[in-house]
């Protein structure tokens, strides 16, 4: 693991790297940082490079902050972020408000291959049926921050839906074995190996 600064419109933006191969860029939730993705899964994803973006929100995000004013501005801030580190259409893997930020980075219509999040949250607020890549949501059965409603909206704009039993809303934390092999699964099915 190798920890990394960029400066993106006048802001200093950390960013953890780890791995080989193709682009994974995973997106922590408010009470998270990118260390989070790397203890969870650092290890699980050969084949890939994972980089996990401190967001600019959340006590243990190390990036500058900065309060949004409109509803997409973490999608812009995540997509300049992705283009000063010159990373071509990445896979996209966000949990919570970053599985939100995530879906509207997708939803804008910015580059990626495909979009995995987990317990996103206010789904219903973004028009999902502008997602032209394949989108997978994982939830833990126990998931008492992202209701139910979030799961009924990407269901029925048509994406992939899986639950892992006994997990909380941080699933891909509590139970990451199952957590990987479901985002491994997916890949191999829409063709990204």
């Amino acid at each position: 693991m190798s920890e990394h600064w960029v400066r993106v419109n006048n802001r200093l933006v950390r960013y953890v790297v780890k791995g080989d191969g193709k682009p994974i860029v995973m997106v922590h939730g408010f009470s998270f940082n990118a260390d989070d993705w790397i203890n969870c899964c650092g290890d699980k994803l050969p084949g890939f490079r994972i980089y996990a973006i401190d967001m600019p929100y959340g006590p243990k995000s190390r990036s500058d902050h900065f309060t949004p004013r409109e509803p997409n501005d973490y999608a812009h801030h995540l997509h300049d972020v992705i283009r000063a580190l010159s990373i071509e259409e990445p896979i996209l893997v966000g949990a919570s408000l970053g599985g939100e930020t995530v879906l509207r980075y997708l939803a804008l219509g910015y580059p990626a291959r495909a979009g995995i999040v987990v317990g996103p949250v206010r789904v219903g607020r973004i028009d999902l049926g502008r997602i032209r890549v394949p989108v997978l949501g994982i939830w833990g059965s126990r998931d008492n921050v992202s209701g139910r409603e979030n799961m009924d909206a990407m269901r029925r704009a048509g994406f992939r839906v899986e639950v892992i039993e006994g997990a909380g809303h941080p699933a891909y934390l509590d139970r990451p074995d199952i957590f990987v092999k479901l985002v491994l699964d997916f890949l191999h099915s829409v063709g990204i190996d």
